[in-house]
């Protein structure tokens, strides 16, 4: 077996340090201490942490040479799953999974309604958005009487009227840009900042902060292509501090490792340049940039990994403020990736499988490892049911509570998990991957005027170049794969003969799971 060291990206997917282990009932209550006793009287408060664009060889304990303590805290103190999925693998459905708990091809927004009524089959890609008023973990935790809050990458729409940052003569300018010095420049960013806040809000959050409405890059200034780590993490920190004795639900969404990579905002952007306009100081809450590379040589890695200890940095900082605080006991993590890179765009593992962590200190044991399957929809149910919540009856999950998998009364939550994204849907279970590629009618004649061949989705297509080279059968309408020997993908079980019959089930479970989507057709499997 290679060492931990020697892993190569592609291998993070499968490598885990320990092996699996249930945790106790007696867990929840036994053993407290008299801070926990004290915390147990109110009810628990949530950080939800989802990252961005997160592999696994990012982060030091699922196995690689990784400066992270902190987030190998969460996973020493707490549990971390090996069979951690998304939904889909690009942001903005997961994120509509992970804040409704429900399936993006599920979507109710009346633009994602409009572009695939009944009887026109459904891509899902970057066009999925939370309605305002539709139930999500934000506004039915704050009817349960939680105080909101939100930090970082939205990507879930809204923001009316807003001001396009202007370029001309009239304008300081930058290599043609307006300058972010420019108080102007300033005044533009924060209005559009506060109409974003608006959005977030309008949505069930009471407080939203240092808010990147989708991806750094898609500001028109290549100036703002940056990340600001520091100003995300103030954010959340603001709102521990007004919230410190009220329960409340914290969604922290930094937008590290997405790109810009971020190695390069660490060591060349200035710290005051915000999505907001530029500060006049620089958030003063983590260590320097400078210190971040200074301590990873130190400690013996490599200098070009330390934009995983910057963000590392970050969530050791909110950390801290709970211990500070004596808010540990009393505080369940999630830490969750929004999807994968390997394969980003695309329902092969390297997309869809994605780090993923629980801690609860003094209710869920910590040190423990599982292969059980769980996904980015379930994060709605666990919390709900953590903090005694009922979802209203006109909510639909498709997730389930992960806290019975927690506290040790189940070894799994899930027999197979559903996944989508363009003209693919999969199905897998402990062992068997089936994924399905089915071109709408709309794509057939399309490619046949064109002659265009179109990838798994319309969407990031040099990036699915790069996957289909790694994937000899990517272009097989039909894809049955053993994971339990075949994590990679790469033989094609599905024209053997011999996998017939489970070919035959892996189909019968996907054509159950698209029967519950409605009049959308899909192939063979529908109608």
């Amino acid at each position: 077996m290679s060492s931990p060291n020697t892993l190569n990206r592609r291998e993070a997917i499968r490598r885990g340090i320990c092996g699996a282990a249930g945790l106790t009932a007696g867990a929840l209550t036994g053993g407290l201490t008299p801070s926990a006793m004290a915390q147990a009287q109110r009810r628990p408060n949530v950080i939800l942490m989802y990252t961005d664009d997160q592999n696994f060889d990012q982060i030091g304990c699922y196995g690689y040479k990784r400066y992270t303590p902190n987030q190998d805290s969460i996973a020493h103190e707490g549990v971390r799953f090996n069979r951690g999925y998304v939904t889909t693998s690009v942001c903005t459905p997961s994120r509509y999974g992970c804040l409704t708990g429900q399936f993006a091809g599920r979507c109710s927004n009346p633009q994602f309604t409009r572009a695939f009524p009944e009887g026109v089959q459904v891509e899902v890609s970057f066009n999925t958005r939370i309605t305002p008023g539709q139930p999500n973990i934000a506004n039915v935790m704050k009817q349960a009487g939680y105080t909101t809050g939100m930090v970082g990458k939205w990507d879930q729409g809204g923001g009316e009227n807003l001001r396009q940052l202007p370029r001309g003569d009239a304008w300081t300018k930058v290599d043609g840009e307006a300058d972010l010095h420019d108080p102007k420049i300033t005044e533009i960013l924060r209005y559009n900042h506060d109409r974003y806040r608006e959005a977030i809000q309008s949505c069930g959050f009471d407080y939203a902060e240092s808010i990147y409405f989708g991806n750094p890059e898609s500001f028109n200034n290549h100036q703002l292509n940056i990340h600001n780590l520091e100003w995300v993490v103030k954010g959340a920190l603001d709102f521990i501090d007004q919230n410190r004795d009220k329960p409340f639900f914290l969604y922290f969404a930094p937008t590290l490792h997405h790109i810009p990579h971020p190695q390069e905002s660490l060591v060349q952007s200035d710290p005051r340049i915000t999505a907001a306009g530029y500060l006049d100081k620089a958030p003063d809450v983590m260590p320097t940039r400078k210190d971040v590379i200074k301590r990873v040589t130190a400690a013996g890695y490599r200098p070009e990994t330390a934009f995983c200890t910057w963000m590392d940095d970050g969530i050791g900082v909110l950390l801290k403020k709970l211990d500070d605080l004596k808010l540990t006991e009393n505080t369940l993590i999630l830490f969750v990736s929004d999807n994968a890179t390997i394969a980003k765009g695309t329902l092969f593992e390297g997309g869809i499988r994605i780090p993923f962590m629980a801690q609860w200190k003094g209710k869920i044991r910590g040190g423990q490892v599982t292969e059980s399957l769980v996904q980015n929809i379930d994060l709605a149910p666990t919390i709900f049911d953590a903090c005694g919540v009922q979802k209203p009856a006109a909510m639909e999950i498709d997730g389930a509570s992960l806290m019975p998998l927690l506290l040790g009364r189940k070894k799994t939550i899930h027999d197979e998990l559903f996944f989508e994204i363009g003209w693919t849907h999969a199905v897998c279970t402990d062992r068997w991957k089936y994924t399905a590629l089915r071109y709408s009618k709309e794509a057939q004649e399309e490619a046949k005027k064109t002659g265009k061949r179109f990838y798994h989705n319309r969407a990031l297509e040099p990036h699915q170049h790069k996957v289909l080279l790694e994937h000899p059968n990517f272009w097989d309408p039909d894809q049955l794969y053993d994971l339990s020997i075949d994590e990679d993908e790469v033989v094609n079980l599905a024209y053997d003969p011999e996998y017939s019959q489970t070919l035959g089930d892996m189909k019968g479970r996907l054509k159950r799971w698209l029967a519950t989507f409605g009049n959308h057709p899909f192939g063979e499997f529908t109608g």
